[in-house]
């Protein structure tokens, strides 16, 4: 069985977080059997777009400070980067707090934008990945997830995070590639996944957002930090402490269907997540119901009181169904593949399902 440990955070306070991380990597074995001294360790925390910490929507940078400081007390070489899916990536770095962090802690931080062809092992469903290939150079990858809702995936969590390697735009091209089909686009996370191969995955659930995530949704406050050595099993953990099976969680399903779905065993805290407001449409239809699935599947569609005109969901559209009016965006319904990124992307609210 594969240890997931929860351990109760009730604040962004610095020394509440380092002491809590300090607690969850001494019940994994100790930071120092993990990691050795001068290894290169990458921070992959979720930069989705540049919002302050205060939204919710990123992980938060004082986790990634305490995170950071332990690392290097024992000599590790430390940098934090990601590939947000929107903004100019200094602004991102600004207003998420991580460049302030990477600065006060005298670390690098990077923008994953560099591309590298991957050739995956036989049995997988892409017979190559694009990765920034620094994710691939390092020692260590370290995956810090924030707990959100998403309205394609159902959740973002540690397999999901790890979409964030694939550099800039690339992103999109695979989101065409897997198309409608959900499943697909689940085992192009979870070989993702597997490629990159992180050595520890630690959730911020101190505040998490429920609803309509991932930009968009309600805060909630959780009050805890999660971590595992493998983001599959932390994955599980979750989604059974909101009361789901595996199964609801296509990355999970996926990885159950090729015999890689690890049992747990949960360690510390409780990890009671039930009554956490999941985002419409994002249950999967079942398997038999699967030619039905274009009827079923909610389509994005505008609220024109909270749309502000800025345009970032044409910018970040896979197939470019969604085109400007007049500052107002029109959505060609029979190009739309309802990956959702629009809604993904919009942190006013201002395009539903």
């Amino acid at each position: 069985m594969i240890p997931v440990i929860s351990l109760d955070c009730p604040s962004y306070d610095e020394k509440v977080l380092k002491r809590t991380l300090e607690e969850l990597l001494s019940a994994l074995g100790g930071i120092e059997n993990l990691i050795k001294p001068t290894e290169k360790v990458l921070i992959k925390p979720n930069l989705l777009r540049a919002s302050p910490p205060e939204k919710g929507v990123t992980t938060h940078p004082l986790l990634v400070k305490a995170l950071t400081e332990i690392l290097k007390d024992i000599g590790a070489q430390v940098i934090i980067g990601d590939s947000p899916s929107l903004g100019p990536f200094p602004l991102v770095a600004k207003r998420t707090g991580m460049l302030e962090v990477a600065k006060s802690n005298g670390v690098e931080i990077i923008n994953l934008d560099q591309s590298l062809t991957v050739n995956t092992p036989s049995g997988f469903s892409f017979k190559k990945i694009e990765l920034d290939p620094r994710v691939l150079e390092v020692d260590h990858v370290i995956n810090l997830p924030k707990l959100k809702t998403h309205s394609m995936t159902l959740l973002t969590l540690g397999v999901k995070n790890l979409f964030g390697c694939v550099p800039g735009m690339k992103k999109t091209s695979w989101h065409l590639k897997a198309g409608i089909d959900r499943k697909a686009f689940s085992a192009l996370l979870l070989e993702i996944a597997l490629t990159v191969k992180s050595s520890l995955t630690i959730l911020d659930a101190v505040w998490g957002m429920e609803g309509n995530g991932p930009s968009a949704g309600n805060l909630r406050f959780i009050g805890k930090l999660i971590a595992s050595k493998d983001p599959l099993a932390l994955d599980r953990a979750v989604v059974e402490g909101l009361g789901l099976s595996p199964e609801d969680l296509l990355t999970l399903k996926v990885a159950q269907q090729r015999g890689i779905l690890p049992e747990i065993k949960l360690l510390g805290d409780s990890l009671n997540l039930k009554g956490f407001k999941l985002p419409k449409g994002a249950i999967p239809l079942p398997s038999q119901f699967k030619f039905l699935r274009k009827f079923f599947i909610p389509k994005p569609k505008l609220d024109p009181q909270k749309c502000e005109g800025c345009g970032e969901c044409a910018q970040v559209c896979p197939p470019g169904a969604i085109k400007l009016k007049d500052k107002r965006p029109i959505f060609d319904l029979e190009k739309c593949i309802c990956c959702y990124c629009c809604q993904e992307i919009c942190i006013r609210g201002a395009i539903k399902l």
